[in-house]
């Protein structure tokens, strides 16, 4: 049997806080992986996933997978945080760069999603 083999960054999020960890998922040779810097948070042929889902919330841009009765939850699409913070102060002193700022996570989520669109159609969701 022949995998398709595709990879993309992606958000590992964790807590209410909306806390999250960067980091990069592949599918290589069967097998789905997730590592952040310094750690593997999993990496497990494909076909021991338990369930992935792609909630309405995420837009399109992150998914939910379960793993040996662990959830993980993925975002494709970079979290909002200090970037938009910074956005918004530099746009109220009236500085362009807020404006490239927000193009910047405008272009984010339409990449994030294309990602989410590519991992739906992989993992067979």
């Amino acid at each position: 049997m022949s995998f398709t083999e595709f990879n993309s960054s992606g958000w590992l999020l964790t807590g209410i806080s909306g806390s999250s960890a960067p980091g990069w998922l592949v599918l290589h040779q069967g097998r789905l992986s997730f590592t952040i810097p310094g750690s593997v948070v999993f990496d497990v042929k494909w076909t021991t996933i338990e369930r992935v889902v792609f909630p309405w919330y995420y837009f399109g841009g992150g998914m939910k997978l379960w793993i040996g009765g662990t959830q993980h939850r993925l975002s494709f699409v970079r979290p909002n945080g200090a970037e938009v913070a910074m956005a918004r102060g530099l746009s109220a002193a009236g500085s362009p760069l807020g404006l490239l700022m927000a193009a910047g996570k405008v272009n984010d989520m339409v990449s994030g999603r294309a990602a989410g669109k590519r991992w739906r159609e992989l993992l067979g969701t």
